[in-house]
């Protein structure tokens, strides 16, 4: 069942009174002066969103099979759908992401709810990791973009490494915030998904240009730690370094790292359990 259908079903199961007494929701968005500005969001409006992003997915998949799929596989993924991908490696997994904005989003800031971000993420076999970490029918481990070790959006959320090389500026220019006006890091969809075989080529080809460089230079462990060490202080970089280190048989920075972490921990009051300590992010 799609996020659409399901949102639909979940309509259908409220009482006509519930709707009548929440027949619409009150948000807040700071406009440019920062004050805050309240402004409406219709239930029967984000209904129709919702059905619209169930077609739009649709017609963004189908897309998404035959421009991006195939550059995934040819990479070497071995577990690729629509909008997702794996590829096992020697102590590495490189995971690929598509997701939607979704209604929520949409409705805040204006964008169409099947508008796309690409996530991509590298999850380390040798680091600790959550037990509720899906696996495959054969065992291996599967994890989401969001529980990787490195994530190429690592900055906040819904901003990605790969950017739109697609002129979107005839499309952005009603959206309220000129923030949202500027950003590259997601792709318009149309309601309807005419433009979705668009959308895919320039997904396709960022990922070309970008993405394939990004996986290249994180499951480098070498690379990766240098990439870690220039993050500002914290006790997830302490802690991520250290293994790293670890891993490379690298001694010195091992134990350097390894000590910040410790170091950290106490002064932001947290046990340590050197096999479960990390959070991904």
């Amino acid at each position: 069942m799609t996020s659409g259908s399901r949102f639909v079903s979940y309509q259908r199961k409220r009482s006509s009174s519930q709707l009548e007494s929440e027949q619409s929701r009150v948000f807040q968005e700071p406009n440019s002066s920062g004050q805050a500005r309240s402004f409406k969001i219709n239930h029967q409006s984000l209904t129709m969103l919702a059905v619209q992003h169930g077609s739009t997915s649709q017609r963004a998949n189908q897309s998404f099979r035959r421009y991006v799929s195939p550059l995934l596989r040819d990479a070497g993924f071995q577990k690729v759908d629509a909008r997702n991908g794996w590829r096992w490696q020697d102590k590495v997994i490189l995971v690929f992401n598509i997701r939607a904005v979704g209604n929520y989003f949409s409705g805040v800031t204006g964008w169409p709810p099947g508008s796309v971000s690409v996530s991509l993420g590298c999850f380390y076999t040798f680091l600790p990791q959550w037990p509720s970490i899906k696996r495959d029918k054969q065992g291996q481990l599967q994890p989401a973009e969001h529980e990787c070790h490195m994530r190429s959006e690592h900055e906040c959320h819904m901003r990605s490494e790969l950017e739109c090389g697609r002129d979107q500026t005839h499309l952005v220019q009603s959206l309220r915030n000129p923030a949202e006006r500027r950003r590259k890091d997601l792709w318009w969809v149309d309601p309807d998904g005419g433009d979705a075989e668009e959308v895919a080529k320039d997904i396709a080809m960022s990922l070309f240009k970008n993405g394939f460089q990004w996986f290249s230079r994180i499951s480098n462990l070498e690379t990766a730690l240098a990439s870690v060490e220039t993050r500002h202080d914290c006790f997830n970089k302490f802690a991520k370094a250290a293994f790293l280190a670890r891993e490379l048989g690298d001694t010195k920075r091992w134990q350097r790292f390894d000590s910040l972490a410790e170091a950290e921990a106490r002064r932001i009051g947290v046990g340590l359990d050197r096999s479960t300590w990390y959070l991904p992010g």
